[in-house]
């Protein structure tokens, strides 16, 4: 292929902020790890920074051990450590805050800001972006984000962050009305400057974030179903924030096959998509990467990447092939069970069984698939599958309408996609209904409005830590199983780094909730919220239900889905680990998009890089039960999705 012209986000200069994004398991690491090389060599007089938002990273298992070159460093970005650097850097200025704004005591202080923050990810993540674009150290910071979700999650942080500092400014406002009433007038002190700083750095980068000349987004895709919908879902978010995106790189893509019916079938229904693409999304440019046939691992495969590119103005722009007529990938794949050693059929007693495992590896196809085979061999019992990841793709795997209510679909399985969000509002409003009231009676009985308390209090849930939005999805799933209204819960989980969070988060709320609840009481004569109370008590015994059903073998199991590369290797053995510290079961892992025997010369190169893969997995996980799934035909749909199910179980 004859090297192509150069993409936008390589060529122009004041690019101070370069994202990649996208649905998990589409090559955003290697895209930006390539796009930081190529800068790198380009502007050798400059230093550049490359840096991975996701908690599990796979910077490094990209680079291969190979040295990046002086003028651009790495990093991967650990919550606990970006954390501590924060406490170390602001605690003593939120002390005073919280002193000086809030009825609590220096003890109660301390225990607020010793606790750990649940789902901190994000968080930490912009807090050290903002901290690299102020000191201005590098002339362009490229960051390979989470999976689509959580991405989103973290460039919606600005806003949240904004809510914060008001929340804590709040809480100064009576120190100031005291201080101008007794002494006259309030010059600003160091807890003034750091809120203002705070603010203004916000402020900064937002003003970056939005700005089409000195930042980029660049969805990366695969030309398939679920890719397209994740990235569909993205680009329409990425607008409504004002995020400037200009191309597109649709990765994977198969150069013309010769005389293989599995790789022409391949190629037409990647053709059928780019075709959609192009013309529903026609202002955005679009670039396309071949399918590699080799894992594209260490800085010197990396540095080629982009010479490979090839812009797409509409399908034919690509080498594919002509469409196939007839009946779709498996029928081409004859003399061939998609399924090698299925596993065991989970047992009658499973009440919840989660399907985990990095990016793309095809967690919510077997989770879907999985579900519709239970549905069929339980019969008279009812099973609920839901989604906990933020960029759902249920909906456009079963190829059917699904929201945050209870969607019937086929007999004996419903299906809900939570919309944590949603929940946290509705706990806002709870919030602000009872502070009213409370607020109401006092000045009533003092004669007097609290108008610097109301607001403080008012303003305490902006304060909240990020994971209680997911954690009050949760407990809805949970006050289900405590109904009985379903007998068995699939659960199609986010990506690795942030389902492990999820996992580990029960106990972290947990935390949090006695820590408030013992406030609650002390202050009981001063402020008391009854029903704010009541709903955390049964939110704690929530948490503690899942958790107790998570770590209990005969009712839960974790089943692991990965793919036969490097990265979802160590990736999979770093979620095995977790699962073994944390108590959960794992009695199952399943080895996704195999690729058949077969005499074409393309599908022999990837079925022998695959092979050593294999074999590790074979002698790591022998205590496991292996099933082996070759790549097949997209099953969405509940037809193609049933036929899975069958084939991936022993009847």
């Amino acid at each position: 292929m004859e090297p192509a012209a150069v993409p936008g986000f390589l060529r122009e200069d004041g690019l101070r902020l370069l994202l990649f994004g996208g649905k998990g398991g589409v090559g955003k690491t290697t895209c930006a790890s390539a796009a930081a090389l190529d800068l790198a060599r380009r502007h050798p007089a400059a230093s550049f920074l490359l840096v991975s938002t996701d908690p599990a990273h796979s910077l490094l298992d990209c680079f291969a051990g190979s040295a990046a070159p002086k003028n651009l460093a790495l990093c991967e970005i650990d919550p606990q450590q970006s954390l501590q650097r924060f406490k170390t850097q602001h605690q003593e200025h939120l002390r005073t805050i919280a002193l000086r704004g809030t009825f609590l005591d220096p003890s109660d202080v301390a225990r607020f800001l010793d606790l750990s923050i649940p789902g901190l990810d994000e968080m930490m993540a912009l807090l050290e972006i903002m901290a690299w674009v102020k000191q201005q150290r590098y002339a362009c910071i490229v960051v390979d984000t989470a999976p689509a979700g959580h991405t989103l999650k973290l460039l919606g942080l600005p806003a949240l962050m904004r809510r914060w500092v008001a929340a804590l400014d709040a809480m100064l406002a009576k120190y100031r009305y005291m201080a101008r009433l007794y002494r006259g007038a309030y010059c600003k002190e160091a807890v003034d400057l750091y809120l203002e700083q705070t603010l203004a750095d916000l402020k900064n980068l937002w003003t970056l974030l939005r700005s089409p000349k000195r930042c980029r987004f660049v969805p990366v895709m695969l030309a398939e179903t679920l890719s397209i919908h994740v990235t569909q879902v993205m680009l329409r978010e990425l607008e409504r924030l004002g995020l400037p995106v200009r191309e597109v790189v649709v990765n994977g893509l198969l150069s013309q096959p010769s005389g293989c019916p599995v790789c022409a079938e391949w190629a037409s229904r990647q053709r059928l998509e780019l075709k959609e693409l192009t013309q529903v999304f026609s202002k955005y440019a679009f670039w396309g990467l071949p399918l590699l046939l080799d894992e594209v691992r260490g800085a010197e495969r990396l540095l080629s990447l982009w010479e490979q590119a090839r812009p797409l103005a509409q399908a034919d722009d690509w080498p594919l092939a002509a469409v196939v007529p007839g009946g779709g990938f498996n029928n081409v794949i004859t003399g061939h069970s998609p399924v090698s050693h299925p596993a065991p059929l989970p047992a009658a007693s499973m009440k919840l069984i989660l399907f985990a495992g990095k990016g793309g590896v095809g967690k919510t196809t077997l989770a879907c698939a999985s579900a519709l085979r239970l549905a069929q061999e339980r019969r008279g019992k009812e099973i609920l599958l839901f989604s906990i990841d933020p960029a759902h793709s249920l909906a456009a795997c079963l190829g059917c309408e699904i929201g945050a209510q209870e969607t019937r679909v086929a007999p004996g399985l419903s299906v809900i996609e939570l919309d944590a969000q949603a929940e946290y509002e509705r706990l806002k409003r709870d919030y602000a209904t009872e502070i009213s009231a409370v607020f109401g009676r006092g000045t009533e009985q003092a004669g007097t409005d609290f108008a610097f308390d109301r607001e403080v209090m008012e303003r305490m849930l902006d304060v909240a830590p990020p994971g209680l939005d997911e954690m009050l999805s949760l407990a809805r799933i949970v006050d289900l199983m405590d109904r009985k209204r379903y007998d068995c819960f699939v659960l199609d989980t986010a990506p690795t780094g942030h389902l492990l969070r999820f996992l580990e988060m029960p106990e972290l709320i947990e935390k949090w909730l006695k820590t408030f609840f013992a406030l609650f009481l002390k202050y009981r004569d001063v402020f008391w919220l009854p029903r704010i109370c009541e709903l955390m008590v049964d939110l704690s015994k929530k948490l503690k239900l899942f958790r107790r059903l998570l770590v209990d073998a005969r009712q839960a199991a974790l089943l692991a889905v990965t793919i036969p590369t490097e990265m979802a290797y160590a990736e999979t053995l770093d979620l095995l680990a977790a699962c073994q510290r944390l108590g959960v079961a794992v009695p199952i892992l399943f080895v996704n998009l195999l690729t058949p025997p077969s005499s074409c010369p393309i599908c022999s190169a990837l079925r022998r890089a695959q092979q050593p893969l294999l074999e590790r997995y074979r002698t790591t996980c022998a205590d496991r039960h292996l099933a082996l799934v070759f790549r097949q035909d997209e099953p969405r749909g509940f037809e193609r999705l049933r036929v899975l199910g069958r084939a991936l179980y022993a009847t």
